[in-house]
């Protein structure tokens, strides 16, 4: 059964390389239907309760500078299926998170743009974490322009816990595809040695298995650094949050993948 890959576009600068991902997606899934899906924030939801009134001019204002965008997007999404094949263009007027939420629990995979890189990204940074902590679905989030054919060879940040398996489990159909894969463990000093675990083994996935030393360095910074070291094309690992506000607290492993991955990252809570 093919599955529904889910892109939510926000920066035109980075939407052709978001739809190549969801199309890397698709083939890597054996097929796919792409729906590709664009936020426009609504006039009130920039007005804090502390804030003037929303007056007409600004509202026409804010109105016009989203249908840009919108416009902008539309044009590159044109551009794209015309020379990679058919996607379904879903446009709306709605809070991001509130639409992310709501088309990304009956996606099967969701693709994200990875947050700040641009100045002016409307919707990816209250979506995402939506997306991450609210919909039980797999996020890959990828980076302004994504390596053609990713997901050759794989590196999984691996803790004994149920969001790095989550994480697993969504990955098997991209892993088992892979030339390699390498499970990156993190390794307090005089801790035992990790082993691979079963869930690797059950379903058949040679890993090779490297220690990280946990120091003073954010882990998210030496995890990323090893996946360059050993060539790794994209990395999947489970998302944390220190907080029951999960849009406001993510896990520092998380917060530093989202600001500093130049790799497809596939993340599960």
């Amino acid at each position: 059964m093919p599955r529904v890959i889910l892109a939510m576009l926000d920066h035109p600068t980075a939407a052709a390389g978001l739809m190549d991902a969801a199309r890397r997606v698709a083939e890597l899934s054996g097929g796919g239907r792409i729906h590709v899906l664009v936020a426009r924030v609504p006039p009130a939801s920039t007005i804090m309760a502390t804030e003037e009134v929303l007056t007409r001019d600004k509202e026409a204002r804010l109105r016009a500078a989203e249908s840009e965008r919108a416009t902008a997007l539309k044009a590159i999404f044109e551009s794209w299926t015309a020379s990679y094949g058919t996607a379904d263009w879903l446009d709306s007027e709605a809070v991001a998170h509130d639409l992310i939420v709501e088309w990304g629990r009956r996606a099967d995979v969701i693709v994200m743009e990875r947050p700040g890189q641009h100045r002016h990204a409307s919707t990816t940074g209250p979506a995402l974490p939506a997306a991450l902590f609210e919909t039980d679905r797999p996020v890959l989030v990828v980076p302004v322009h994504p390596a053609a054919g990713f997901g050759q060879h794989i590196a999984i940040a691996w803790r004994d816990d149920p969001h790095a398996t989550r994480a697993v489990l969504s990955a098997l159909r991209f892993v088992g595809k892979a030339e390699s894969v390498h499970l990156l463990c993190g390794v307090r000093p005089g801790a035992p040695e990790p082993r691979i675990p079963a869930i690797l083994v059950e379903h058949g996935i040679a890993a090779e298995l490297q220690t990280i030393p946990l120091g003073k360095d954010p882990f998210g910074l030496a995890l990323l650094a090893r996946a360059h070291a050993i060539g790794a094309d994209m990395l999947v690992m489970g998302a944390y949050a220190h907080s029951p506000w999960r849009q406001l607290v993510l896990g520092g492993t998380t917060r530093s993948i989202f600001a500093h991955a130049d790799i497809p990252v596939l993340m599960r809570h």
